[in-house]
């Protein structure tokens, strides 16, 4: 698997070829958003101040793994003047607020579809993109941007300087990159052993970039493997004797093309693989997520549709199949594909229960719970959102699923919370899991940590109760810095989402709080689960 479609590190959503407009030094693209609300917004407008763009979605590890770093740039640059915006991609409102207000992000965010990222050349998320005060694109990186990286781009857009950052790192992976280094034309046996060498240099160079996230520029990266594997491609297509080695070129041009960003090509690379070799299930899976990064989910649809009739047993093809109907929010037609998705890999995973197969099902649940928050369908999403718990559970600690193993609990509890937001009952709902974030100032080390979600109508008064506790046990609702005991009342906010780290603080060490619960209203109280962190 290539680098830039490890979830560990970056997010695919796809984007057609990036226009001029996106790059450095250019003036940034000026297209429209659309609020949380459903508000048109204008284009993104700098008006003399240095602007922060973040792409980002919460079903993206990457996006939710950066989001405390974004949270702590922003307190420390915006009272100099320097805005934020993060930009979610493809989800829909109730479940952005609810994951805004979970993690208390503090500056505003807005939804974009194909037509903005696609202007910003927007392929992987998380992506940052700092304008200087004239509305130039002064910086861009993909990948999860540190605080002091994105200080300096700052920097340097309010010097009206560009900024590019390479790491030795980087410029090890760079010189292992170099073209001119690589000898496609000659002979047979000298094209052969250029391809070979160039194969072990992506590959070098991608176990390289695992091992130092952070500080590897992947757009800049992958434009050098796309460039070797074009390259490498042509020349075999070229001097190809044989139909499986024109495939074999064709297929390499297809993966260098996708590297560039240039979608449409890589789409005809397999097209013309697929001629000469029709119905080959992998070239046919291939040719569906090119039509994804392009979004013409129309032919991701027909291409997913043929790839399940040639592998009808395949899970991840019917969860393919499944996200196209998903891009496209035609909703309810992806449920019931995404419930044929996840019974084929519950299945594999019962044969063969490796953490790679639970950790499929798991994250294959989460796509089709949204799907079933997008509908207001409060049963299905809990039935699928209990569906992920069960498979996360069975997740390593610690292991190569441990970022999965505490989405699943996060995004269920956002989940469950956006569902009510969507269904508009006009009744405050709580929802309550053991923390998961890091612990808000003053939090003490022998506390019992929650995290403590509420959803009620805008400007409604809400007060939460706790119930239960046993003698001299505290109970905290903590935010925005300050902690309650017992009891809190509050304004619901604009988006109708409130977050508070609730604790329950022990008289002695060891001691355990009993059946606590929280009351809200005249609402049947919510247990408090018997386990939080320490």
């Amino acid at each position: 698997m290539r680098i830039l479609a490890l979830v560990s590190l970056l997010a695919a959503i796809g984007a057609a070829p990036a226009p001029p407009g996106a790059s450095v030094g250019a003036p940034a693209p000026r297209v429209p958003l659309t609020s949380l609300n459903g508000a048109s917004l204008p284009a993104i407008r700098t008006a003399g101040t240095v602007t922060v763009l973040n792409f980002w979605a919460t079903w993206c590890p990457p996006c939710r793994a950066e989001t405390p770093a974004l949270i702590a740039a922003y307190h420390r640059l915006h009272a100099s003047g320097v805005n934020f915006l993060g930009i979610d991609t493809t989800e829909t409102a109730p479940i952005v607020k609810t994951f805004l207000s979970s993690k208390g992000v503090p500056y505003p965010s807005a939804l974009a579809g194909p037509t903005v990222y696609n202007a910003f050349g927007i392929a992987y998320i998380p992506t940052t993109i700092v304008l200087d005060g004239n509305g130039i694109i002064r910086a861009r990186w993909v990948g999860r941007v540190t605080p002091a990286q994105l200080a300096q781009y700052v920097a340097d857009a309010r010097a009206g300087r560009s900024s590019t950052y390479v790491s030795p790192v980087q410029a090890k992976i760079d010189a292992l990159l170099a073209p001119q280094q690589y000898r496609f034309a000659g002979t047979a046996g000298e094209r052969a052993a250029a391809v070979a060498a160039a194969s072990r240099a992506i590959a070098r160079t991608d176990e390289i970039a695992q091992r130092n996230e952070g500080t590897v520029d992947y757009e800049r990266t992958q434009r050098a493997q796309g460039a070797l594997l074009v390259a490498a491609g042509t020349a075999v297509r070229n001097s190809a004797q044989t139909p499986a080695q024109k495939v074999d070129g064709l297929v390499l041009l297809a993966r260098g093309s996708g590297d560039l960003n240039r979608w449409d090509v890589t789409a005809r690379a397999y097209r013309a693989a697929l001629a000469l070799t029709p119905d080959a299930p992998k070239l046919v899976a291939s040719l569906s997520r090119a039509y994804y990064r392009l979004h013409d989910y129309p032919e991701m649809i027909a291409l997913a549709r043929r790839y399940t009739q040639l592998e009808p047993h395949d899970g991840d093809g019917w969860a393919d199949y499944a996200l196209a109907y998903q891009r496209l929010r035609r909703f309810r037609e992806a449920a019931p594909i995404y419930e044929r998705a996840l019974a084929l890999l519950a299945a594999d995973a019962a044969k063969e229960p490796s953490q790679d197969a639970i950790a499929d099902v798991a994250d294959t649940s989460l796509d089709a719970a949204n799907v079933y928050v997008s509908l207001g369908n409060t049963a299905a999403a809990r039935r699928t959102f209990a569906s992920a718990n069960e498979y996360g559970d069975r997740l390593v600690p610690g292991g190569t699923y441990a970022t999965l193993k505490r989405n699943v609990k996060e995004r269920t509890q956002e989940g469950l919370v956006a569902v009510a937001l969507a269904g508009g009952t006009g009744k405050p709902v709580v929802s309550v899991i053991p923390w998961t974030g890091p612990d808000l100032p003053g939090s003490l080390a022998s506390t019992l940590k929650y995290r403590l979600i509420v959803a009620a109508p805008a400007d409604a008064t809400v007060t939460l109760h706790a119930q239960g506790l046993r003698p001299d046990w505290v109970a905290s609702f903590c935010a925005d810095g300050l902690c309650s005991p017992q009891t809190v009342s509050f304004k619901s906010p604009a988006a109708g989402v409130k977050t508070y780290e609730f604790q329950l603080v022990p008289p002695r060490d060891g001691d355990q709080p009993g059946h606590v619960a929280i009351a809200v209203g005249g609402a049947a109280p919510v247990p408090v689960p018997a386990a939080g962190r320490r």
